[in-house]
């Protein structure tokens, strides 16, 4: 992730979105693969999401949620890895499931927290998120929310493609010892 500034459409949840509901359990049975669960993500969560790959022909970039998003389950890296092979760049939202959290981290997709951005934007409105001044826009109404500073390290990830890579790159430069 080198953009420093993503510009691109959202999807507003409308209310609690459960990791269980964002991929239904009869999907679960693909391997972690952003296109194979991208094919149903959110099919639990809006009847408008139900077909394969409705969610991601939508051509959305961003989510705005609520209060712990993703949250209410096991950690299924299903979730972020169809979140990411559905065009997501970064999910806004009052706070997140910590397990989810964790797993977009690891795989190296925002999960940022914006104190109620849910109430000034509606789905379909463009947003600008800039990661150097820590702040969303939204490009309809004008109105910019500061959002938590994402960590060096989850910087670091995301720049890498993910957990794996990033130690890959420290191994390979002689730097894994750093990570202690």
């Amino acid at each position: 992730m080198t953009e420093k500034i993503i510009r691109g459409k959202c999807w507003v949840a409308s209310g609690y979105v459960m990791a269980y509901d964002m991929v239904v359990q009869k999907y679960w049975t693909d391997p972690v693969d952003k296109q194979l669960n991208s094919r149903y993500i959110m099919s639990g969560v809006a009847p408008e999401f139900e077909a394969e790959n409705a969610f991601k022909n939508a051509g959305y970039t961003f989510i705005v949620a609520g209060h712990n998003f993703a949250g209410g389950g096991k950690s299924i890296e299903h979730v972020v890895t169809g979140l990411m092979g559905a065009g997501i760049k970064a999910v806004f939202a009052d706070s997140f499931s910590r397990l989810q959290f964790r797993n977009a981290t690891n795989y190296g997709l925002p999960f940022i927290t914006v104190k109620d951005l849910v109430s000034v934007c509606q789905t379909g409105d463009e947003l600008e998120f800039n990661m150097e001044t820590n702040t969303v826009k939204n490009l309809r109404t004008g109105e910019v929310r500061e959002t938590a500073p994402l960590a060096p390290f989850v910087l670091e990830v995301a720049e890498a493609g993910g957990l794996v890579e990033f130690v890959k790159r420290k191994i390979a430069d002689g730097t894994a010892h750093l990570l202690r």
